[in-house]
Formats: C-alpha cells, sequence, structure tokens
C-alpha cells in the first residue's frame, strides 16, 4: 500500500505539470488524475470497483448499501479496495450484503425497497429482527397497511404524524408505550410541553407558536380535532358559521369573544382561564383586568398576551424565574430562598437588594479580594492577618450589578394576584415556573 501511495503521489506530480486536459491511470484499483474545465478545477481522486468507476468513496458504498466509514477503516489498515468491498460485502453480520428475494440479487436493502415502494429504513429494520428477507419484506408491507388515524385523517407511521405537527417522533413513540392515552392526547400533551418545529423555526410551545402567527390557541386546538394540519389550523381565517354571540366592549359590539380577543392581541384561552378561578366574574370582567394587566406591563402590540410573565427586567419579559436566574449565570433556589428569608413580597424589590448586599475583602496587590479569592491566590492565614480588612467592600452577587431595576421592571405575576385578589402561595408560583 506504501508503494501505491508513492507512485500516486509522483504520478500526480507529472499530471499536475504537463497535463491541461484529462489524464486518468490506474494505480490498484485507484484512479488518480486532475480533472480540468471551464468552471471549477482541483485534484481529485476515483475509484474503480468491477469495472465501473466511481468518484467517491460515497458513491460507492451507496451503491453497495454499506458504510462508507467501514471502508475507510479497512484502507486506512492497508487493506486494498477490492479486500475491504468483499469483506463489507460478506459481512457475516449482514450489512451490505448481497440477499436475494424473488429469485432476484440486491445488494442492499435501499434498493429493495426503491423496487416494492417501501421506506428503506423500515424494511432494514425488519431486516435485522426477521430470519428470511421474505419474512422482513411481508412484516414491512403489513406495517405500511397499518395506518395511523388521528383526529379523522390516515397517515402512514408515527414519523409521518410527527412530521405533520412539527414534534419529535421519539417522544411520540415513548409515550405510547408508558402511558395509556390515546394518539390524539399524547400530539395534544406535546404541542403544549415540548417545542415545536413550523415553517424553519422552533417554538417552546402551541402557545407560543399561537402568539408569533397572532391566533388564538383555543381556534388551532379545536381545528385540529377536526382533522385539519398544523399548518391549516394556523393560517384558516375565523369565519362566521352564522351562529351568534355577540359581546360588546367600550361601546363596540363583535361577532363572539375570539374577535373581541383578536383585536386586542389578547389570548382567548388565558382570559376564559381566569374564569375557572374566578367563576363570579363575567367574561368581559376577565378580559378587563387582563387588559389592564398587559397595558400596566407595556406587552408589546405586535405580540399576543398568551401568558402571565414572571416579571420585567429592563423591558425584557420572563416567562420564569428560572429563564430570568439562567440568564445571570444564577438559580431559580438562590433568588427564592434570598427573597423568602428577607420576607420580599416583590420580586423586584428582592432583586434590588440582592444588588445591594455586600461581602468583606482583602485589600491586595491583586485588588480587593474575598476571603475564597484570597485563599485562591495562596495567601496563608499570617499573611491575610496583615492586609486591610474592609467590611462590605464587594458585591455578593455580581452578575446583578449591570441590571437598573428601576428602568422598565416590574413583577408582574404579583400585580396579576393583586388584580385578580389571590393569594401569593408558594405552590402556585413554583408551578408558574
Amino acid at each position: 500500500m506504501r508503494e501505491d501511495s508513492l507512485v500516486a503521489d509522483f504520478l500526480l506530480s507529472i499530471i499536475d505539470r504537463f497535463t491541461e486536459g484529462i489524464l486518468v491511470v490506474c494505480v490498484n484499483s485507484f484512479y488518480i488524475g486532475k480533472r480540468y474545465t471551464d468552471v471549477v478545477g482541483g485534484d481529485y481522486m476515483a475509484y474503480c470497483y468491477e469495472g465501473k468507476t466511481y468518484e467517491t468513496i460515497k458513491e460507492l458504498a451507496e451503491e453497495y448499501g454499506i458504510d462508507r466509514e467501514r471502508i475507510y477503516s479497512f484502507r486506512h489498515r492497508g487493506w486494498s479496495l477490492e479486500e475491504a468491498m468483499r469483506i463489507c460485502i460478506n459481512d457475516v453480520r449482514g450489512r451490505g450484503r448481497l440477499f436475494e428475494y424473488n429469485g432476484k440479487l440486491y445488494r442492499s436493502p435501499k434498493a429493495l425497497a426503491e423496487e416494492y415502494g417501501l421506506p428503506w429504513n423500515s424494511l432494514s429494520h425488519y431486516m435485522q429482527r426477521c430470519k428470511t428477507v421474505e419474512e422482513a419484506v411481508k412484516s414491512c408491507k403489513e406495517a405500511q397497511e397499518k395506518k395511523i388515524t388521528l383526529w379523522g385523517k390516515q397517515y402512514q407511521s408515527r414519523y409521518e404524524v410527527a412530521e405533520a405537527f412539527g414534534i419529535r417522533e421519539t417522544s411520540i413513540t415513548f409515550r405510547s408505550y408508558t402511558r395509556k392515552a390515546t394518539l390524539e392526547e399524547i400530539v395534544l400533551e406535546l404541542l403544549q410541553k415540548e417545542p415545536i418545529y413550523f415553517e424553519g423555526n422552533t417554538y417552546n410551545t402551541l402557545t407560543e407558536l399561537c402568539a408569533k402567527y397572532q391566533v388564538q390557541p383555543c381556534n388551532v386546538f379545536e381545528r385540529l380535532k377536526y382533522g385539519k394540519t398544523l399548518e391549516e389550523a394556523v393560517y384558516l381565517p375565523i369565519r362566521n358559521n352564522g351562529k351568534r354571540y355577540e359581546v360588546e366592549y367600550e361601546g363596540k359590539v363583535y361577532q363572539n369573544a375570539a374577535f373581541l380577543c383578536r383585536e386586542y392581541h389578547i389570548s382567548k384561552s388565558l382570559v376564559k382561564g381566569q374564569q375557572r378561578y374566578k367563576p363570579e366574574y363575567s367574561f368581559i370582567k376577565c378580559f378587563q383586568m387582563i387588559k389592564q394587566l398587559r397595558d400596566e406591563c407595556k406587552w408589546p402590540d405586535t405580540e399576543v398576551f398568551a401568558f402571565i410573565p414572571r416579571l420585567k427586567v429592563q423591558g425584557t419579559f420572563y416567562k420564569s424565574l428560572a429563564d430570568f436566574a439562567a440568564v445571570i449565570g444564577m438559580t431559580r433556589g438562590q433568588i427564592d430562598a434570598y427573597k423568602s428569608r428577607h420576607h420580599y413580597k416583590n420580586m423586584i424589590e428582592a432583586l434590588q437588594a440582592m444588588q445591594r448586599d455586600r461581602i468583606p475583602a482583602y485589600k491586595t496587590e491583586y485588588g480587593l479580594l474575598s476571603y475564597s479569592e484570597a485563599r485562591k491566590r495562596r495567601y496563608t492565614y499570617a499573611q491575610m492577618e496583615k492586609l486591610e480588612y474592609i467590611p462590605e467592600a464587594l458585591p455578593r452577587y455580581p452578575t446583578l450589578q449591570e441590571f437598573d431595576f428601576t428602568q422598565d421592571s416590574m413583577d408582574v405575576l404579583l400585580r396579576y394576584e393583586e388584580l385578580f385578589q389571590k393569594q401569593s402561595r408558594c405552590k402556585r408560583e413554583w408551578r408558574d415556573r
């Protein structure tokens, strides 16, 4: 193999110096040469196997249904291309080996699947688990015939369902085996709890997706239950079906509550959710208070107010305390513990107090250092006793110093609880996070 490589390098140097067209030389199943075109030029190495030329190992591997990394592995160990291909094709594990079906030889499951119109990944799956090729093909065909029905619409597989709704197939499969739930219940749960991939973008939940496209989540859910795809559920306009559930707000009459909420960019499901906590409140009363909260926290007019944010810091809304804690490099528990220990009701006030909190430091040649930092600098106890000790010199939480909590900041959850006369309960706060 080393001699072949030396010969190849020598020939390439000659080709590079003296050729202007295409010159190809075969050395132990290698085709080497220099290709020049009008647009792109460069060195390349082609491969010859069983009388056919391949420009790359990848092309050769795909032709025979072999993992190209295995070919590279054998080649790096000094095996010739013929030897490497023979070993891979006749591999006892069955990857890429020649097999027969209906009196015809096939070099890969992909070739067989393409001829019979089957998904090659599914066929490969069954070939690894079935004793014969005939049994694998039969099982694959039966699986294709068993279509999955979701909200009255048929799908070929869970993968097709996952693609249609922008969720992960693995999540569907896991819940199908671990829970006694219908496919409809599983899909609805995943749409609310897991990221959704839609039109090239990823959204944390369906509510976030609906806020982006300014549609009501309740409308999307209802459309999904009627067999609409996710794309149809998002884009279909609201039509008047003849039923009149008119509502009046500030002297203007709307066809129904959905039209009212859409005009003010407020989620109808958010308003309806408040009625479950306050049954004595009408829909309009809950809407008024949600709108008041939206106006007070200065939610962007271009976005749907679909959830109650935990807090607002310098114009940025944070859905949970954990989200803000991650930004400052802390944990939710650290902030909650400080707030509870010092009996703060308002989260913004607690953060301001944390910002003012100071720890003692020692004046060293490196500047002011805390006790732990001084020890890391290998200062001994005797040396530290000689240093100037300054109480309340350094901020205890340095990452909070860059924030100005007096500018466009608000404890939104606290104001929400005040509007709806809810008691601030620890369980409630933890659930919202």
